[in-house]
Parts: C-alpha cells; sequence; structure tokens
C-alpha cells in the first residue's frame, strides 16, 4: 500500500512544520495565507478546505473525490493523532464554517522527504462523505505534465486563510485569491538553488503575490485543475522568488493519488 497511514489506534507525539535545509537558508514551507491577494468567495473555489489540529487551522487542504482532500504532507507529519484532524468548508469566512469533516484516514507519501520536501502531499479520507454538502466539490485533477513556457505563460492562481501583510501579521476572515503564472524549473532553480526542485515541484510566481503562512496544502490551481498543492517558498512572502508547489501530475504523484482513492 502507498504511504504512511495513520489509522485511529496509531498515536504519536505531536508535529510541526520545518524550514527547508538546503543552500539557502530561506526557503521554508508556507504553515492558507495569500500575502497581496485579494478577497474570493467559496461559491467560486468550493474545493478549498480549512484544516484544523487539536481544533486551530493549520493549513488548507483541497477535495479531489467525495471522500477524499488532498494536502502537503509536512502538515501532517510525523505521525499524529489522527483524532486531532478535521477538515472545515463551505463557507468564505473562517468564522462562518459549521460544516465538519472527521479524518478516518491519513496517507502520507511514501516517498516524502522532510529536509527536502520532495513528494509534499499527503491523502486525508473522511468518514461520509462530501457529497451534498453546499459549497463543497471535488476539482479535477491535471493528469499530464504543463508544457511551460516564458514566452506564452499559464495563468494560475492559489487560494487560502490567513495572512495579507506578513509584516503585519493581518489575519482575514475572508478566503483570500492570488494569481500566479508558472514558472519553467531551470528558472526557478536559478531563483533558488540546482538541487532545491526536484521532478515533484512545479513553481509558480506573481507580482508581489505569494503562497505565505498557513498555505500549505492549498491548490495551485490552472485551467481549471489543480496542478499543485502549497508546499513551500521565501521567508518574506513577497513574491520575490517563486512559490514552489508539490506536482500533481509528477508520476510519483499521481501514482500516489491514483492508488489510494481510485481517481
Amino acid at each position: 500500500m502507498f504511504g504512511v497511514v495513520i489509522g485511529l489506534a496509531c498515536f504519536a507525539l505531536g508535529g510541526g512544520v520545518y524550514a527547508k535545509d538546503g543552500n539557502d537558508a530561506e526557503g521554508v514551507p508556507p504553515s492558507g495565507r495569500i500575502v497581496g491577494g485579494q478577497d474570493a468567495d467559496i461559491r467560486d473555489h468550493p474545493h478549498m478546505l480549512l484544516l484544523h489540529k487539536d481544533g486551530e487551522a493549520i493549513c488548507g487542504a483541497v477535495v479531489i473525490g467525495s471522500n477524499y482532500a488532498i494536502t502537503a504532507a509536512h502538515c501532517v507529519y510525523p505521525l499524529l493523532d489522527l483524532r486531532t484532524f478535521t477538515l472545515h468548508g463551505g463557507s468564505t469566512t473562517q468564522l462562518g464554517m459549521n460544516t465538519t469533516f472527521y479524518a478516518s484516514s491519513v496517507h502520507i507519501h511514501p516517498k516524502y522527504d522532510d529536509p527536502s520536501l520532495d513528494n509534499d502531499v499527503a491523502i486525508i479520507g473522511i468518514n461520509g462523505t462530501f457529497t451534498g454538502h453546499p459549497n463543497i466539490t471535488a476539482i479535477p485533477l491535471q493528469n499530464t505534465d504543463p508544457i511551460i513556457s516564458s514566452s506564452r505563460p499559464t495563468d494560475c492562481y492559489t487560494t487560502g486563510w490567513g495572512v495579507k501583510n506578513r509584516k503585519m501579521r493581518t489575519i482575514p476572515n475572508r478566503l483570500q485569491i492570488g494569481y500566479l503564472q508558472l514558472v519553467p524549473s531551470r528558472t526557478c532553480r536559478i531563483q533558488w538553488y540546482p538541487n532545491a526542485i526536484t521532478p515533484s515541484m512545479i513553481c509558480a510566481q506573481g507580482d508581489s503575490t505569494d503562497a505565505c503562512s498557513g498555505d500549505s496544502g492549498g491548490p495551485l490551481v490552472c485551467d481549471g485543475r489543480l496542478y499543485g498543492t502549497v508546499s513551500w517558498g521565501t521567508r518574506e512572502c513577497n513574491g520575490s522568488r517563486a512559490a514552489v508547489f508539490a506536482k500533481i501530475p509528477a508520476t510519483t504523484i499521481r501514482s500516489f493519488i491514483s492508488a489510494i482513492t481510485g481517481i
């Protein structure tokens, strides 16, 4: 079976989000927060969820099936008490969320590497179903590796709740959206450093728009499909360098999703 499965009888000590190791100390996981973004409406993004641990919002997540969501592996790593995790959705505002889903399983990618954040994805199964709940709908997945060209850019967006201004630590109640364009891997490696960007990662960048603390696990959407989930970026969250996402169509990630969910 793919992944590390957290079952109801499987417990471990508390977890955390760790800085990315390597030659550049700035490469850190955002811990669903968009800096330089705009207000958004959940009706336009019904795949967007908020992941809670012990009642506190920690990350974004994305509905990908009737009873499965995807998030960043570093949001749930190391193994934790499954009962601490809940998913919340259906509302534009954090305070308005009254639809709660309880995790029945958590599958961490078997090749997830915590220091490098390679294969930074995890699948959360829920008790019950997302189907039939207002403003909660799965998003289709991108299945093929996209052609990324600087001359013909691909427009994308990411969504999340949280910090709008990194310096002021402003935390909005309303869902935020930030617009980005895909960045070729070669360009991303130049911005960061060569070994930082692996085949399981995809990069995107916007003008003064970035995914920031709390956005981890949130979506990168291009052409109406899920291309990636937020993984890591700069400490400043100012768009000076590309944000890095786990790449959904990467062979290692797409096969993992299929094996767990059948999608």
